[in-house]
């Protein structure tokens, strides 16, 4: 939060001079704050909130729910899923999938990419991007089983993309690796697993 605060805006010489209201304590400087901002409108508010997350709302909000309590968390979560816009066509998946929050490296034509796969089926996955690949590309893939924690290495290609990430289907998988996600796949059972 500190570093974005610092990259956001910029200290101008007279903030950095010692002789300079530094000698606000904490309390001061918290109640000053509260004064300031509530003075603002709400254009104002909504701008300097803006200029504060840099673009990052999805980075900001992910932050703010782990610094929650674990029920609060459950709270957020239900109202979030509350919130989801009802699918517009029915599912048409062979393989029952399952909402995840996994890390995964993946490479594209030579090129590395970090990010989190947010549904998993034996068959393909729904991977989070905000690069525009195209359908038919061959991507490597690397995460952690949410099984075991083993790693997994798998051949997967793009099947379909929209502004939020990629459809992935997998493809020569081990029996193994198709026993492993099928498992955790088919589980009824909320499950959230964080993987590194």
């Amino acid at each position: 939060m500190i570093s974005t605060l610092q990259k956001t805006f910029k200290l101008r010489k007279d903030y950095i001079d010692p002789s300079a209201n530094l000698k606000l304590n904490e309390y001061e400087i918290v109640a000053r704050l509260y004064y300031l901002i509530n003075n603002l409108s709400e254009k104002q508010k909504t701008d300097l909130f803006m200029q504060f997350l840099n673009g990052s709302t999805t980075n900001f909000l992910l932050k703010m729910a782990i610094d929650m309590s674990h029920e609060q968390r459950f709270i957020f979560m239900k109202h979030l899923e509350e919130m989801q816009p009802e699918p517009e066509l029915p599912d048409r998946r062979a393989n029952a999938r399952k909402d995840c929050l996994i890390n995964v490296h993946f490479k594209i034509r030579g090129q590395k990419f970090s990010s989190y796969i947010l549904d998993i089926s034996s068959a393909g996955a729904f991977v989070e991007n905000n690069e525009s690949f195209s359908s038919g590309l061959k991507m490597l893939l690397r995460f952690s089983s949410p099984e075991d924690r083993k790693p997994l290495n798998v051949i997967g290609q793009v099947v379909w993309a929209d502004p939020r990430g990629v459809g992935v289907t997998f493809h020569h998988l081990t029996k193994d690796q198709t026993r492993i996600l099928k498992i955790f796949s088919e589980k009824t059972e909320e499950v959230l697993e964080i993987a590194s």
